[in-house]
């Protein structure tokens, strides 16, 4: 089976179609979302519209939580003026959002927006960080977003030594899932990259041949970067978008 995975769409529907149409070319068999459809971005309503005729499954992320809690007290102030004009415009879709659910687990594999322990704000970004995870994981994988970086980290289960997964240099991946490791992998962003690099990410794990590749891909970046100028959304998720 052919899993495709998006995560932190943030509201980017240039970036969500252009996703969407990748994972079409590459036949999927499923598409899990995890977390982060909407803040930030321009077009929340039509990304979450997407999301539910696209989806197998959506999980919440830390965004959504906000929003449900009507509560942005943990978020930076470009974070909190954009989900603060998001709340405006989605009232009619809470209901919908409240239906996502919180982690996903299928067989081997855990998704969780940003970690087991927390699933809503942990940021796993060093070994330490990840330490913590690999105590409670009982998976071969779990499958993670929220810090908008790609990559990752892997547990020799035999020696317990944990290793970081880069991407190469032009931001993408292609990782053999082996027997003698666990893995904590992260997705990337498809909405709002934070490794330098203006390209979407997206990801398929093949859980037959287990391999997963994280790909890079251009889309029409300056359509998204006028709407927020135009819908008066903080200037500095533009200098995100453009990978500065």
């Amino acid at each position: 089976m052919k899993i495709g995975i998006i995560s932190d769409i943030h509201s980017n529907l240039e970036s969500f179609k252009t996703s969407l149409n990748y994972l079409k070319k590459n036949k999927i068999d499923k598409l899990i979302i995890i977390g982060d459809i909407i803040g930030y971005g321009p077009d929340p309503k039509e990304c979450i519209e997407l999301a539910n005729n696209n989806a197998d499954i959506i999980l919440k992320g830390n965004h959504e939580e906000g929003i449900l809690k009507n509560d942005f007290s943990r978020f930076k102030q470009y974070a909190k003026i954009s989900l603060e004009w998001t709340a405006k415009e989605l009232k009619e879709k809470i209901d919908e959002i409240k239906k996502w659910e919180n982690k996903k687990e299928m067989e081997d594999i855990i998704f969780v927006h940003a970690s087991i322990s927390d699933i809503f704000y942990k940021y796993i970004l060093k070994i330490k960080d990840a330490e913590e995870e690999f105590k409670i994981f009982d998976k071969k994988i779990c499958f993670v977003g929220h810090t908008h970086i790609p990559g990752g980290f892997k547990k020799n289960i035999e020696n317990g030594k944990i290793e970081k997964i880069m991407t190469d240099f032009s931001g993408k991946m292609e990782l053999k899932i082996e027997k003698s490791f666990i893995y904590i992998i992260n997705v990337g962003s498809a909405g709002l990259p934070r490794d330098g690099l203006p390209f979407l990410c997206i990801s398929i794990y093949d859980t037959d041949k287990k391999i997963f590749k994280l790909d890079r891909i251009e889309y029409d970046i300056e359509v998204t970067l006028k709407k927020i100028i135009e819908k008066g959304l903080p200037s500095k998720i533009c200098s995100f978008l453009k990978g500065f």
